[in-house]
C-alpha cells in the first residue's frame, strides 16, 4: 500500500501494528491526513484501530482493506486481492481536490 501511495507522491508512515499505528498518530497530534489499514494484523486488528482514530482524532479518514466481507459501512473500503486503482479509488473519494485530472 505505501509503494502505491508513494507512487502518487504520498509521504507515508508505516506501523508494524495497529498499537504502534495509533502510537504514531498519537506522536503526531493527529497530524496524518489518512489511515490505510488492512483489518487482520497482530497486537490489534484494523477495525479497532479506526475506531480508535475516529474516536481520538475524527477529523481523520480511514480506509479499511480485508478479503473479508466489509465490517463497518461508517470507514471506507477496499476489497483484497486489490490493485493501485482500486486503493487510489477510494483515496480520491476522500481527497477529490488531490486528483490528478
Amino acid at each position: 500500500m505505501s509503494t502505491i501511495l508513494q507512487g502518487e507522491n504520498f509521504k507515508t508512515l508505516e506501523a508494524e501494528n495497529g498499537v504502534h499505528a495509533f502510537q504514531i498518530v498519537q506522536e503526531l497530534h493527529g497530524g496524518v491526513d489518512l489511515i490505510v489499514s488492512d483489518i487482520q494484523m497482530p497486537n490489534g486488528d484494523g477495525l479497532s484501530l479506526a475506531h480508535a482514530i475516529k474516536s481520538s482524532f475524527p477529523a481523520i479518514p480511514v480506509i479499511l482493506v480485508s478479503g473479508n466481507a466489509k465490517p463497518d459501512a461508517e470507514f471506507e473500503f477496499v476489497d483484497k486481492p486489490f490493485g493501485p486503482a482500486a486503493l487510489m479509488k477510494a483515496v480520491w473519494k476522500l481527497f477529490p481536490r488531490k486528483a490528478k485530472g
